[in-house]
């Protein structure tokens, strides 16, 4: 069956080692636009932060932001929905991690910015450093609803953090590393998978004919869930164990290479 839907993965994935797109992934997205193939960026970033890395291309319109918190519309400039942790709950999960694990930090992404407590992502021997994000309320009781949260060890990271905090989430709430020191939690349900399913079931999109490219434990979702899922040559070994093919490495281009042979109508299993 023809592929209509690409969902790639950012940094590690589409971006370069820079966090740019480079000359060649930018034609092979706009080969795929050629092809009728939509592309849509699903990332762990904020739309504050990934949005002027895809311009560019000049084809990307969708991004699925903070692992599927929030859809973006970068032609109009606009967040499409957002599916939030409300203020009392994000209170209730510090807590609750806060008790079992005193050494914890946490942080918060809002529609208006980031905040996060002092320390936040701190190693032993770190130097001093300014830990206001701009914009966002910079006290978690002021905080009405929270895009994403942010969970920070001092000496714990990435997957083993992931497993250490498992116990204390709420029902439903999602953790997730994407390489980064610290987790990151969205609300229940929600994750890239889920929120690209939906796209994908919105645009009369059939499961089989979406193509997922990630490299990090949050994009596991979304490949799981894609008719053929592709993991980067630098992907954690726990996803190449499941995916369809593995592509070359990002140094290597890997996810433009993919591109450039779903856009040519060439097939990616061996």
């Amino acid at each position: 069956m023809k592929v209509r839907l690409v969902a790639s993965d950012l940094d590690g994935t589409l971006l370069d080692p820079d966090g740019r797109l480079s000359p060649r992934t930018i034609a092979a997205l706009q080969s795929a636009a050629a092809a009728d193939i939509t592309v849509i960026a699903a990332t762990g970033r904020s739309f504050r932060t990934a949005g002027h890395r895809l311009r560019p291309a000049g084809v990307l319109r969708t991004m699925v932001c903070s692992n599927g918190a929030l859809v973006y519309d970068l032609r109009d400039d606009r967040i499409d929905r957002m599916h939030t942790i409300a203020g009392d709950t994000l209170r209730h999960l510090f807590a609750a991690l806060r008790a079992a694990h005193p050494q914890l930090r946490f942080g918060w992404e809002t529609r208006g910015g980031f905040g996060v407590e002092a320390d936040f992502g701190r190693k032993p021997g770190d130097s001093e450093h300014d830990s206001s994000l701009i914009g966002g309320p910079q006290h978690v009781d002021q905080v009405d609803e929270a895009i994403k949260a942010f969970i920070a060890h001092p000496e714990v990271e990435q997957v083993a953090l992931q497993r250490l905090i498992a116990p204390q989430l709420p029902a439903g709430l999602n953790g997730a590393t994407s390489g980064a020191r610290f987790v990151e939690v969205t609300a229940a349900g929600i994750d890239k998978g889920a929120t690209v399913a939906a796209l994908a079931a919105e645009w009369g999109v059939d499961q089989s004919e979406v193509v997922a490219i990630g490299d990090q434990m949050n994009d596991e979702s979304m490949l799981r869930w894609a008719g053929t899922s592709v993991a980067m040559g630098n992907a954690r070994p726990e996803l190449k164990e499941f995916a369809d093919v593995v592509a070359p490495p990002v140094s290597e281009s890997g996810a433009a290479w993919a591109i450039e042979r779903l856009a040519a109508g060439e097939g990616l299993k061996s």
